[in-house]
């Protein structure tokens, strides 16, 4: 199969050389191929599209696993490269948990507890920008938001699941509390 991208839709060309259409609500149609749940043509157009963040700093809004003491937060040493301004509760989104990490998406309704890291600097805009590529390539989409922080107001940007997760919202949107805990209630059952 041959995927080729036109604006928002996707030809799929079959054996016999006739084009199938194939509209973005409709994509689910084709198999899945990848680790992240993303269809395999929409990964690849991404690649190809992909713009690095621009400017001599970036400020982002870290809800998940690079939150400080989970593993993303090691892994790019976030301690030691970026600065901490704050925690802060960003309006108009949700948390779901998707297994092993969260995901928001657009409510009206609820909030989201995020920890903000400025990133300034040549080595810290490449910590940065490298936590850009992740999240993108794994299926999530930046979103400009209003950031408050000790009655200060910041711009910066937050990372919202490209799809509507059909999985637990965490209802008080904070994925470090939801692991806690989730973590006693498995002390617990292991102990009855």
């Amino acid at each position: 199969m041959i995927f080729k991208e036109f604006s928002r839709e996707y030809f799929m060309e079959n054996g016999s050389g006739q084009n199938k259409r194939i509209c973005e609500d409709r994509k689910n149609e084709v198999k899945d191929r990848t680790l992240y749940g993303n269809v395999f043509h929409r990964n690849v157009c991404w690649q190809r599209s992909y713009q690095r963040p621009k400017g001599e700093e970036m400020i982002m809004a870290l809800y998940g696993s690079l939150r400080n003491g989970l593993y993303n937060y090691q892994r790019f040493d976030l301690q030691n490269r970026s600065e901490f301004l704050g925690m802060t509760k960003v309006k108009g989104y949700a948390l779901y948990s998707l297994g092993p990490y969260p995901g928001i998406y657009p409510s009206e309704s609820s909030v989201v507890v995020a920890e903000v890291r400025r990133f300034s600097g040549k080595q810290q805009l490449e910590v940065a920008k490298s936590i850009d590529y992740m999240e993108l390539f794994g299926g999530y989409h930046r979103d400009s938001v209003d950031l408050e922080i000790e009655n200060k107001k910041i711009r910066g940007f937050i990372y919202v699941y490209d799809e509507k997760p059909e999985t637990e919202k965490i209802e008080h949107g904070d994925w470090v509390h939801y692991l806690r805990e989730k973590s006693e209630k498995s002390k617990k059952e292991r102990l009855q």
